[in-house]
């Protein structure tokens, strides 16, 4: 599975970086046959996020390490001089704790599931 990670550089400027998952065959939830898992990760908490359409901010770092997943909706993200756009089935790593940050705007209303690690 691919994401995208966004991460403060040694200057403490927001970038992108391109990660992925990897999975192995493992026995997840017997008698279901044998299916790819990933290694598991530690989490905090977990929750939902809505962001109605022209919902935009200034730049601003992440308040936590937490992964978020788009599970509907589109927009863009800004880390640094670049800007990335997102969609349904797109995930982030976002781990730029310390400023300036990112800054986001939505361009259709967008709902995140946000895992706070």
């Amino acid at each position: 599975m691919h994401y995208t990670r966004i991460y403060n550089d040694d200057d403490g400027t927001s970038r992108f970086e391109p990660g992925e998952v990897s999975f192995t065959s493992a026995v997840f939830a017997p008698p279901a046959p044998p299916l790819d898992a990933s290694p598991a990760m530690p989490t905090q908490e977990m929750m939902f996020i809505r962001l109605a359409a022209g919902w935009t901010d200034a730049a601003h770092p992440v308040p936590a390490r937490q992964w978020m997943f788009v599970l509907s909706g589109r927009g863009e993200t800004t880390a640094g001089a670049e800007t990335k756009g997102w969609g349904p089935g797109d995930a982030f790593l976002v781990e730029d704790t310390d400023p300036p940050g990112h800054a986001t705007t939505v361009l259709d209303e967008a709902v995140f599931a946000v895992v706070r690690c």
